[in-house]
C-alpha cells in the first residue's frame, strides 16, 4: 500500500466498523507519517554541514508547498512512543502503583473502570467517538495525522502540475520559439 493511499484506509477504518487490526494500521500511518515529516522537518544531525542542509531542504520545500506552522505532520511524538516502546514500558513499570496494564483498548476509557487501571496504565487506546489514540493518557489526534497527510499529497500534486504547466508554456525551439 503506497503512503498516498494509508490516510484513505485509516480513514476508511475511522468511518467503519473495525475489520481488520486496528492498531497495526494506526501503527503504519503513523510511521508513515513520521517518515514524511522527517523530509519536511529534518531531525538534527550530528554533522553540521549535513543538518545545514537537511534544514535548507525541509524549508525550501515547506516553503514550496506553503505550509502552515504547527501542521499535524510536524509533531513526531506518538511515533517516538511506538519508536521508543522499551524505554516507555521501563517507565511504566517503575511508575505504575498496581502494575495493571492495557494493551489495545478499542472504545470509551469508561469501558475499563476501577481505581486499579490508571490512565497511564492503558498502553493502546483509541476511542472511535473522539478519534483519539491515547498512549499511556497522552491523546492524539489519528484523524488530523491521516488528513495531515492526504495534505500534504494534495499540495504536493497541485505544485507538480503547476510546474509541468509551467514547463509547457515555456518557449522552446519545438514549439516555435527562437
Amino acid at each position: 500500500m503506497s503512503i498516498a493511499s494509508k490516510p484513505l484506509s485509516m480513514n476508511a477504518i475511522l468511518q467503519r466498523d473495525f475489520e481488520g487490526d486496528f492498531f497495526r494500521e494506526a501503527l503504519d500511518l503513523v510511521h508513515h507519517a513520521a517518515a514524511v515529516s522527517r523530509i519536511f522537518w529534518p531531525p538534527g544531525s550530528k554533522n553540521k554541514q549535513s543538518r545545514q542542509r537537511a534544514m535548507r531542504r525541509g524549508q525550501f520545500l515547506r516553503d514550496m508547498l506553503r505550509f502552515e506552522h504547527g501542521h499535524p505532520i510536524q509533531d513526531r511524538t506518538l511515533r517516538d512512543h511506538f519508536e521508543h516502546f522499551d524505554e516507555r514500558l521501563d517507565a511504566w513499570a517503575e511508575e505504575s502503583p498496581n502494575r495493571n496494564i492495557v494493551q489495545s483498548l478499542i472504545g470509551p476509557r469508561s469501558a475499563i473502570g476501577g481505581d486499579a487501571i490508571k490512565d497511564a496504565d492503558i498502553i493502546r487506546h483509541y476511542d472511535p467517538s473522539t478519534k483519539m489514540l491515547g498512549f499511556r493518557g497522552e491523546k492524539f489526534d489519528v484523524q488530523a495525522l491521516a488528513s495531515g497527510l492526504d495534505d500534504i499529497y494534495q499540495k504536493a500534486t497541485a505544485r507538480l502540475n503547476e510546474i509541468e504547466a509551467n514547463k509547457r508554456l515555456k518557449p522552446t525551439p519545438q514549439n516555435g520559439a527562437v
